[in-house]
């Protein structure tokens, strides 16, 4: 166990002056993770799922860790299978979403550049982009990073009233949608719901928009 890197981490989001919710952890739980994940917690990413199950930054932005009894993890999210390879998108590995429909995923292969780069599924494009940062730099930028200017176009003056409302696995239903060229995004309807909800409707509406331009 590297406790030194989880250390470091730690401190890295309890300094970062946002605010910042570390879930309770269990350490048979996070070990099994990284088993089925084959990752040890000497990586960034193995000490988050080992010593955490999810990290939430601002009520926004949660990274996933290990399962728990209250909180989806890593390796449910993706649908792992015995082979440790995720299933739930192909050769991405989720490792944070936001409440907006976002998604944060290390490219295992599903894109030619920027492999073993975290990218992002934006809302507002229904399209990745890679970030061009590593898991640990990924890290370094939710906790020190301008995400505010990142999410600029995605809040509305009041985001952080309904965002105290959110469990982990919820999100909020944008209508007109985020991508939407009728969207105004203070006057829009949000609502409350299952995380995977709002995925499955992003993916779906994604594949067509893909289907339309081949």
């Amino acid at each position: 166990m590297n406790n030194e890197l989880w250390y470091e981490i730690n401190e890295m989001f309890m300094n970062s002056g946002r605010q910042v919710i570390i879930n309770t952890k269990s350490f048979e739980n996070g070990a099994k993770a990284n088993d089925t994940l084959k990752i040890t917690s000497d990586s960034s990413l193995g000490s988050v799922v080992l010593n955490t199950s999810g990290i939430v930054v601002d009520n926004w932005i949660r990274i996933f860790g290990h399962d728990c009894e209250t909180n989806i993890g890593i390796t449910e999210y993706n649908k792992i299978d015995s082979n440790g390879i995720a299933t739930k998108i192909e050769k991405m590995l989720i490792v944070a979403d936001d409440v907006v429909g976002g998604i944060f995923a290390l490219n295992a292969g599903k894109f030619n550049t920027g492999i073993g780069e975290v990218w992002y599924f934006a809302p507002d494009t229904l399209e990745w982009e890679s970030l061009e940062l590593k898991y640990s730099e990924f890290l370094a930028w939710i906790a020190q990073g301008n995400i505010d200017d990142f999410y600029s176009t995605m809040r509305w003056s009041s985001w952080r009233e309904i965002c105290k409302k959110i469990k982990f696995g919820e999100a909020i239903l944008i209508y007109p949608f985020l991508w939407s060229k009728e969207l105004q995004i203070e006057d829009a309807d949000k609502k409350i719901v299952p995380v995977e909800e709002l995925f499955e409707i992003n993916q779906e509406y994604s594949r067509k928009i893909i289907s339309q331009t081949e």
